[in-house]
């Protein structure tokens, strides 16, 4: 996994998380607790624009911690999503998706080919509303780069039955950002 090993986590709903106990600011909490498009949301409240930098993408199968969040059996075939959003030039947060081929229409698999937009953009510009399911929040547990970074899960859901589980570890850069143009955009 992009990630390492996810199901370890200690995954916490962002129905009973408290962000105050993490040391979040309100600006910040509201970035891990967005439940429409994070990317269309730091868009609208920041002015902060993502690229989208593609590292791989590929048919794998779905693993035992995912199905369970995307109802579907063990060992379906799922594309796999593994992208780094970017501000500036500036790795804000990684992102690894998870799509059941079963439901994925092709030319939504070409777009996601191209590697150019979020996933949540491309499916909001094809009329697809979406619902997030399983919204849930962590402090990465981990060796490596990823020890202490936050992160967020949940499961996308339009009406006509594409899915994606997605996991999105933000960088320390992020909550700087989101400090200096909420500093900005109060004045």
């Amino acid at each position: 996994m992009f990630f390492g090993d996810l199901e370890s986590q200690d995954w916490h709903s962002v129905r009973f998380w408290k962000p105050d106990d993490a040391g979040f600011s309100r600006d910040a909490a509201a970035v891990l607790t967005t439940a429409g498009s994070l990317t269309r949301f730091l868009e609208r409240h920041y002015g902060i624009r993502l690229d989208v930098e593609l590292h791989d993408q590929f048919v794998d199968q779905v693993q035992p911690g995912e199905a369970p969040l995307l109802n579907c059996p063990v060992s379906e075939p799922a594309l796999r999503r593994q992208v780094s959003l970017m501000h500036r030039g500036s790795v804000l947060f990684d992102a690894e998706s998870v799509l059941p081929l079963e439901t994925l229409p092709a030319d939504l698999i070409d777009d996601l080919q191209a590697g150019l937009r979020p996933l949540g953009n491309l499916l909001l510009d094809r009329g697809l509303s979406l619902a997030r399911s399983d919204l849930s929040v962590t402090q990465m547990q981990c060796e490596g780069v990823q020890q202490g970074r936050w992160a967020r899960r949940s499961v996308l859901r339009s009406q006509s039955g594409t899915q994606a589980l997605v996991v999105e570890v933000f960088h320390p850069i992020m909550w700087e950002r989101i400090e200096t143009t909420s500093r900005r955009y109060s004045r």
